[in-house]
């Protein structure tokens, strides 16, 4: 399917006479001619079909693009969550070797547009189309971007599936890495021309997990083209989480050190039974990550050996342990990365991530998901070997593994120092959950102590704001956050008016609770009188 569009974008771009002007090489978006005023929505939709993109108007290397699909939506849903007429448009990028993967990307359109833009990520190593007319994260309950008169874009990061072989291509893997996004934006942008004759004044960009590091990639590389951005649990420093996969799947592969659900579970509980009170509130959250010393030898199984779900072997103690333990290499990677921080696993009432087996190579998607993702990224990203055993993935095992590693960090990793951003007045909301299983609160904790150290506390309080949430997990958890980042993030973009009083909901089922989002460092405490169930009962305290 992609290599047939991949000829005919070629075919449709010798042939095509359009002459779409600037949104590639110089960030301009100035007013271009589209589409006759007159034109109905759904005219204006259909025309859209075929049209191609020359690749001089995509600033990174590619063949231009070409819209495949279009086709007008009709309104649905009421109420916060009603969407509008919009047109949905599907292409195709091309890539500069003809033998990679073309990158799709998708287009919501809405008839009455507002002249902003949201760009939309996925997440993992991506490999499926994310929709334009996708909400941003946490955000249940809410009106999606498109819903609001944006124009939102997305694409599938340059290729299909979600395990990391694709990084056997070369141009594949630089898409990954970075660079389709740019290539998106630019399409999109072209597209937005085509229809309604100019360019967004304002663009966003939101994701979460891999689409948060996405999120901060934009605001880092082409801080020119973004005017807020929306990270929720960012991997921004993707190189080091993806070894420190690899060491902890190496770990509980080993005799008797991975734990079953239900003692994975067993250790939740008992974090929760013995910390939920720190805060002042008995609500399953522990809200007091600082006090909590929870020390999982209280679990252990009567002479250490395994006797049941009800107890926990010394290797599975181990097992744990090295799950939470920080990651620490004997060399530096980009912006001087040298560590990982440790999960709040014996703290924060997180449910850890270990899967239904045990690790073991080839890995399957219900073993830990360190070992599924570590498994791609040694195998392909640093040794392009499918048939490399990640468990034997040593990160200072040569000068090849470890240069290797440094250019993949310089490519995907996140610069702390976002100074030219935070310069043209652009702003940025980090939100992270103390509870996540997968991407520790703490390294977003070390992302704003770094942004602190390069560029002061001033500059940075004058364009970021970091929020943590007791009991959120990776988009879900014992709270499950909703939140209209969105609407505090258009507030301080456009009415430079900064974020103050922010109230999260529990969006699970049934929980009808609030909950102040603190800013960093400050946490939710009871204040000791009051509905237990509403934000005004809490202070965000020291």
């Amino acid at each position: 399917m992609r290599f047939l569009v991949i000829d005919r974008t070629a075919i449709a771009l010798a042939a095509s006479v359009v002459l779409i002007s600037g949104c590639g090489g110089d960030g301009s978006d100035e007013t271009d001619v589209g589409q006759a005023p007159s034109l109905t929505p759904a005219q204006a939709c259909e025309g859209l079909k075929g049209f191609s993109i020359p690749a001089t108007d995509i600033a990174l290397s590619t063949r231009g693009a070409v819209v495949e699909n279009a086709t007008l939506v009709a309104p649905a849903g009421s109420g916060t969550t009603a969407v509008g007429e919009f047109c949905r448009v599907t292409g195709w990028i091309a890539p500069m070797d003809r033998s990679a993967p073309s990158i799709e990307f998708s287009v919501a359109l809405p008839s009455t547009w507002n002249r902003k833009a949201m760009h939309l990520f996925g997440g993992g190593y991506d490999g499926s189309l994310i929709q334009g007319s996708n909400n941003v994260p946490g955000a249940s309950g809410y009106a999606s971007p498109v819903a609001r008169g944006y124009a939102g874009f997305g694409s599938d990061g340059g290729h299909k599936g979600g395990e990391g072989s694709f990084a056997l291509n070369d141009e594949a893997l630089e898409n990954e890495l970075g660079d389709h996004l740019g290539k998106t934006r630019d399409a999109a942008v072209a597209v937005m021309k085509k229809r309604y004759g100019e360019g967004p004044a304002l663009t966003y960009a939101a994701g979460g997990s891999g689409g948060g590091r996405q999120a901060m990639y934009v605001a880092d590389r082409w801080p020119a083209l973004y005017d807020g951005v929306i990270a929720y649990y960012p991997a921004w420093s993707l190189t080091a989480m993806l070894v420190n996969y690899t060491q902890t799947a190496k770990a509980l592969a080993l005799p008797g050190a991975w734990s079953t659900p239900a003692k994975q579970q067993l250790l939740t509980n008992a974090v929760i039974a013995a910390c939920d009170g720190l805060d002042g509130a008995t609500d399953g959250v522990v809200s007091n990550v600082a006090a909590c010393t929870f020390d999982p030898i209280i679990l252990r199984c009567p002479a250490g050996n395994d006797a049941g779900d009800s107890c926990l072997s010394d290797a599975q103690i181990a097992g744990f342990q090295a799950y939470s333990k920080p990651l620490s290499l004997s060399f530096a990677l980009a912006n001087g990365t040298r560590s990982y921080p440790a999960y709040n696993i014996f703290n924060g009432g997180m449910t850890p991530a270990m899967g239904t087996v045990a690790p073991s190579t080839p890995s399957t998607t219900n073993m830990a998901f360190a070992m599924w993702i570590g498994e791609s990224f040694a195998r392909y990203y640093i040794y392009k070997d499918s048939t490399f055993d990640s468990l034997t993935f040593n990160p200072s095992a040569n000068g090849f593994t470890q240069q290797r590693l440094q250019y993949l960090s310089g490519r995907q990793d996140i610069n702390p120092n976002l100074s030219p951003f935070a310069s043209k007045g652009g702003k940025l909301i980090i939100i992270h959950g103390m509870a996540d299983p997968l991407i520790p609160a703490a390294t977003s904790d070390e992302f704003y102590a770094r942004a602190v150290g390069a560029m002061g506390r001033d500059m940075v309080n004058s364009f970021m704001r970091y929020y943590q949430v007791p009991g959120y997990g990776h988009g879900s958890g014992a709270f499950n956050l909703s939140v209209d980042s969105l609407t505090a993030l258009e507030g301080w973009v456009e009415g430079r008016t900064a974020p103050t009083g922010l109230v999260g909901r529990d969006a699970n089922a049934g929980a009808n609770r609030s909950r102040p989002l603190c800013e960093y460092p400050t946490w939710p405490r009871y204040n000791g009188t009051g509905d237990g169930a509403l934000a005004t009962s809490f202070a965000c305290v020291l």
